[in-house]
């Protein structure tokens, strides 16, 4: 019949040691995945080591080793040890100590945020559906950059609307600049196409306007999200942190954008409030 105990596999495993710490009498011998990289575990400093490679003061080893066969159970757990025979022992899951640079670090929370791009209240209309939604991480100086840029995007836009005024003005005052009709009907055409042309400007303007406000978000972006045909936007495995959620509607006579702003604390679900959580300061300025 067959036996009850088989040993285990020969375990083979790559590893990383620090020249002192690989070095006999040390106390143990750390382990990590990589140079500077993730702590493993320890080894005795009497365990067998091959050393397969040096580089910038580490040392690429090869621990050979014996584990329990997880299907054998504890029944292996009675015979010889390592440390009894003399041989290898294999890599034990202690705790870094404070300070090592093994140490390994807690865990993030990361939580799940939901929102809805709805119309704005009272106006009516649609959801943004088809919408690119960023996720961006907030800062001081993100929020000073989108305020100064808003400025001198606001102060163009008066100045073109000062000059399409004054376009306007003159196109009527062309009607009444001679008693010739002819001739006052052609200036007033001329003055009638100036004025289109400032106005597709102004256009022009708020588009650009648009894309700098993008352009201020996108150094910052954590994560991006296409809304659903409801408007719907959703991100995963998202840090605790202060962040901004944005869009920017790029089709109809009109483009909308949305901003939102929140804290977002341990994991679980938020679900971004339309009116409490949206940003007093819309992302693209409300210009229109």
């Amino acid at each position: 019949m067959k036996r009850a105990h088989l040993p285990a596999l020969v375990a083979l495993a790559l590893v990383c040691v620090t020249l002192a710490a690989a070095g006999r009498g040390a106390g143990e011998i750390v382990l990590f995945d990589a140079p500077k990289g993730g702590w493993l575990g320890a080894l005795r400093d009497d365990a067998s080591l091959v050393v397969l490679e040096e580089r910038d003061g580490w040392r690429h080893v090869r621990v050979e080793a014996w584990i329990v066969n997880p299907a054998a159970g504890h029944a292996g757990a009675s015979g010889p040890t390592s440390r009894e025979t003399g041989q290898g022992a294999a890599a034990k899951p202690t705790v870094a100590p404070a300070g090592d640079p093994g140490t390994v670090p807690a865990p993030v929370q990361r939580a799940t945020v939901q929102g809805v791009l709805a119309p704005p209240m009272g106006a009516g209309g649609s959801a943004g559906a088809g919408v690119l939604v960023l996720l961006v991480g907030e800062s001081g100086a993100l929020d000073a950059e989108h305020r100064k840029a808003g400025e001198e995007c606001r102060a163009r836009l008066e100045q073109k609307d000062r000059d399409i005024d004054s376009l306007r003005a003159e196109s009527n005052r062309a009607l009444n600049s001679s008693d010739n009709f002819r001739e006052a009907a052609s200036r007033n055409d001329q003055m009638k196409s100036r004025l289109a042309r400032a106005q597709r400007e102004r256009q022009d303007l708020i588009r650009d306007c648009r894309l700098r406000a993008q352009e201020v978000f996108e150094p910052k972006v954590v994560q991006r999200a296409l809304s659903d045909g409801s408007g719907r936007f959703d991100f995963q495995g998202v840090a605790p942190g202060r962040y901004h959620v944005v869009a920017f509607e790029t089709v109809g006579e009109t483009p909308r954008s949305w901003s939102f702003v929140f804290d977002l604390e341990g994991d679980g679900t938020r679900v971004l409030d339309p009116i409490a959580d949206r940003s007093p300061v819309p992302a693209d300025w409300g210009l229109r």
